[in-house]
């Protein structure tokens, strides 16, 4: 919310970012800047262009920021929690246009997220980690129906669902290790599993294995589930 240049409008802003790509040619600019705020789903763009970051909501902002990064239509996006802070039918909107683009352009789109249902909605592949290590790769259907790191089932488990029958929602126990104590050549999360025995979380886990087509895990841990 502090990437907005306080002291330009909206407008300029926006047109900045054109001007240096030069995609689109400099007549194009204004008419390309109303369309990118009205795919991200503002309002009365002709106000908006006028105003200065600061009068506009949080989530207006994060609209415009948006709008500046698939303003020359990439060939790769890298979006890091692009719904945040959003209500849900923007959050849709917001998903949809990142997809459309990639449709598009045959763009590559890197999205991070925290959010299990946004991952089940757009994703192909995905990545799970922990603690800054890659723990399991496999296809969006194959995570969400056949997971295998103790990381990724714990994961889902404490995701609440309708088929929840418990009060309480599962919580993972122990806490995320400190940078001091990170030993990348060990599989991170054995030590907050606790039927993991202690020898088993000392052992070398540095690679990924494929237990099946396209489906990587790191470690051992997986097999107590086959």
């Amino acid at each position: 919310l502090t990437a907005l240049n306080p002291l330009m409008k909206i407008g300029q802003q926006i047109k900045e970012m054109l001007a240096v790509h030069d995609v689109y040619p400099e007549n194009q600019y204004e008419s390309r800047i109303f369309q990118l705020l009205e795919q991200v789903g503002i309002p009365n763009p002709k106000r908006v262009v006028n105003q200065f970051p600061h009068q506009l909501s949080g989530g207006m902002r994060q609209r415009v920021m948006i709008a500046i990064a698939i303003a020359n239509d990439p060939d790769l996006i890298i979006a890091d929690e692009p719904t945040t802070a959003l209500d849900v039918t923007i959050q849709a909107q917001i998903l949809d246009l990142i997809l459309e683009i990639q449709k598009k352009k045959n763009a590559g789109v890197i999205l991070i997220t925290h959010d299990l249902g946004v991952v089940a909605e757009v994703a192909d592949t995905v990545a799970v980690m922990y603690a800054g290590q890659l723990v399991e790769k496999t296809s969006v259907e194959e995570l969400f129906q056949n997971p295998k790191h103790p990381y990724t089932r714990s994961l889902l488990r404490s995701n609440p669902s309708a088929e929840t029958v418990s009060d309480d929602l599962y919580v993972i126990p122990g806490s995320v290790p400190s940078l001091s104590e990170i030993e990348y050549d060990k599989d991170l999360f054995l030590a907050r599993v606790p039927w993991m025995k202690e020898e088993a979380q000392k052992v070398i886990s540095e690679k990924m294995t494929e237990i099946s087509p396209n489906h990587f895990v790191r470690g051992q841990a997986w097999k107590k589930f086959e």
